[in-house]
Protein backbone atom coordinates (compact mmCIF):
# COMPACT_ATOMS: atom_id res chain seq x y z
CA UNK A 1 0.00 0.00 0.00
CA UNK A 2 1.50 3.34 -0.94
CA UNK A 3 2.11 5.91 1.79
CA UNK A 4 -0.51 8.38 0.57
CA UNK A 5 -3.28 5.77 0.74
CA UNK A 6 -2.04 4.52 4.12
CA UNK A 7 -2.03 8.08 5.52
CA UNK A 8 -5.56 8.66 4.17
CA UNK A 9 -6.87 5.46 5.74
CA UNK A 10 -5.25 6.19 9.11
CA UNK A 11 -6.61 9.75 9.12
CA UNK A 12 -10.09 8.59 8.09
CA UNK A 13 -10.55 5.87 10.70
CA UNK A 14 -10.19 7.51 14.07
CA UNK A 15 -13.25 5.99 15.69
CA UNK A 16 -12.36 4.18 18.88
CA UNK A 17 -14.67 2.00 20.92
CA UNK A 18 -14.84 2.69 24.64
CA UNK A 19 -13.67 -0.66 25.91
CA UNK A 20 -13.45 0.04 29.63
CA UNK A 21 -14.14 2.81 32.13
CA UNK A 22 -12.24 3.03 35.40
CA UNK A 23 -14.15 5.70 37.33
CA UNK A 24 -11.87 5.47 40.37
CA UNK A 25 -8.80 6.37 38.31
CA UNK A 26 -10.70 8.63 35.85
CA UNK A 27 -9.44 6.51 32.94
CA UNK A 28 -11.04 5.48 29.68
CA UNK A 29 -9.65 2.61 27.66
CA UNK A 30 -10.28 3.08 23.95
CA UNK A 31 -9.78 0.43 21.28
CA UNK A 32 -9.43 0.64 17.51
CA UNK A 33 -9.69 -2.95 16.30
CA UNK A 34 -9.07 -2.07 12.67
CA UNK A 35 -5.52 -0.92 13.41
CA UNK A 36 -5.06 -3.06 16.54
CA UNK A 37 -4.57 -0.05 18.84
CA UNK A 38 -5.49 0.51 22.46
CA UNK A 39 -5.24 3.84 24.27
CA UNK A 40 -5.81 4.71 27.93
CA UNK A 41 -6.78 8.31 28.65
CA UNK A 42 -7.06 10.18 31.93
CA UNK A 43 -10.10 12.47 31.94
CA UNK A 44 -11.75 14.91 34.33
CA UNK A 45 -14.42 14.01 36.89
CA UNK A 46 -17.11 15.59 34.70
CA UNK A 47 -15.96 13.67 31.64
CA UNK A 48 -15.80 10.33 33.46
CA UNK A 49 -19.38 10.85 34.68
CA UNK A 50 -20.50 11.76 31.14
CA UNK A 51 -18.82 8.72 29.53
CA UNK A 52 -19.93 6.37 32.33
CA UNK A 53 -23.57 7.35 31.81
CA UNK A 54 -23.28 7.12 28.02
CA UNK A 55 -21.50 3.75 28.32
CA UNK A 56 -24.19 2.37 30.67
CA UNK A 57 -26.95 3.64 28.36
CA UNK A 58 -25.30 1.99 25.36
CA UNK A 59 -24.89 -1.32 27.21
CA UNK A 60 -28.54 -1.29 28.29
CA UNK A 61 -29.45 -1.20 24.58
CA UNK A 62 -26.85 -3.85 23.59
CA UNK A 63 -24.82 -1.25 21.72
CA UNK A 64 -21.16 -0.30 21.60
CA UNK A 65 -20.07 3.25 22.29
CA UNK A 66 -17.60 4.86 19.89
CA UNK A 67 -15.80 8.19 20.12
CA UNK A 68 -13.70 10.09 17.63
CA UNK A 69 -10.16 10.21 18.96
CA UNK A 70 -7.40 12.50 17.67
CA UNK A 71 -4.34 10.33 18.06
CA UNK A 72 -1.86 13.10 17.29
CA UNK A 73 -3.22 15.40 20.01
CA UNK A 74 -4.31 12.64 22.38
CA UNK A 75 -7.86 13.98 22.83
CA UNK A 76 -11.41 12.85 22.21
CA UNK A 77 -13.05 15.08 19.61
CA UNK A 78 -16.51 16.42 20.33
CA UNK A 79 -16.25 16.91 24.09
CA UNK A 80 -13.62 19.64 23.86
CA UNK A 81 -14.23 23.05 25.35
CA UNK A 82 -13.83 25.83 22.82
Amino acid sequence: MDNLLKDYIEESFDLYMIEEINAEANELTLANYIFDKTVTLRVSDDEIRFYSKAFDDALSHNMFLFVEYDEKRGVIIGRQKI
